[in-house]
């Protein structure tokens, strides 16, 4: 992923995750949410990956709550979101 400042408009670029056009996308989200937190993904991998970066930025853990009051323990924002890929990566 990057931000590209051109002229004047910026732009985001981003790679295309395998298999992420075809079939059901609900089952590649680990981490994050895709409706507002409604639903919220958690996966220990991830978030332990995502703690390590987010100490690096000088984030700390914090608790969320998803759309039913469950709370939720992230390292980033909610809109954040890990997707896993059709290649498992």
């Amino acid at each position: 992923m990057a931000i590209v400042d051109y002229r004047g408009h910026m732009v985001v670029a981003q790679s295309i995750i395998p298999g992420i056009l075809q079939g059901d996308k609900s089952d590649s989200l680990l981490y994050g949410s895709v409706d507002n937190g409604k639903k919220i993904s958690w996966n220990e991998t991830f978030h332990s990956k995502v703690v390590e970066a987010a100490k690096q930025l000088h984030l700390k853990e914090h608790v969320v709550l998803d759309g039913s009051g469950n709370p939720v323990k992230l390292a980033a924002t909610v809109e954040c979101k890990g997707i896993v890929g059709s290649d498992d990566r």
